[in-house]
């Protein structure tokens, strides 16, 4: 067999490309593991420690969406962020400690609020999309009854 051959020399080239290209598939770099997020606990009177820059984002495989409140509940540790203060403690604070604390329970009461109410609105709305295809599946069966049989195959 001849090496000048142009069948021969396309089936080394094509040889060496497809070993190549199986090399770089199985020799891929391992993933970096995800570093974990230390848990900080929020003083409501001092202010926000610097926040740390996130690394930026890996291209990943998108993640079911869970419901807006449950990943509020998840991400925020909503207890350490306003906690609950007995009368003895809010005597102890300056007004403007006072005032300020109010403030931000009543922001987390509103924001609470607003969640609920969306949530109460995605459930409608899911009810109606479900009740829309009910619809939609009873339209096209008596579509379906309504058009003329279709003729045998010869």
């Amino acid at each position: 067999m001849s090496t000048k051959d142009p069948i021969t020399v396309v089936g080394v080239l094509a040889t060496v490309l497809l070993s190549a290209g199986g090399a770089m598939l199985y020799l891929t770099p391992a993933p970096q593991p995800v570093q974990p997020q230390e848990a900080v606990i929020i003083n409501p009177f001092k202010e926000l420690p610097p926040v740390k820059p996130a690394p930026p984002p890996t291209p990943a495989t998108p993640k079911p969406v869970p419901p807006l409140l449950s990943v509020i509940i998840d991400t925020l540790p909503l207890p350490t962020l306003v906690p609950a203060l007995s009368d003895a403690d809010l005597a102890k604070l300056s007004p403007a400690e006072r005032r300020r604390y109010e403030a931000m329970r009543q922001s987390l009461q509103n924001v609470l609020q607003q969640v609920q109410t969306l949530e109460q609105e995605n459930t409608h709305l899911q009810h109606t999309l479900e009740s829309g295809d009910a619809t939609a599946q009873q339209l096209n069966t008596e579509i379906n009854k309504l058009r003329p049989p279709k003729p045998p195959m010869p």
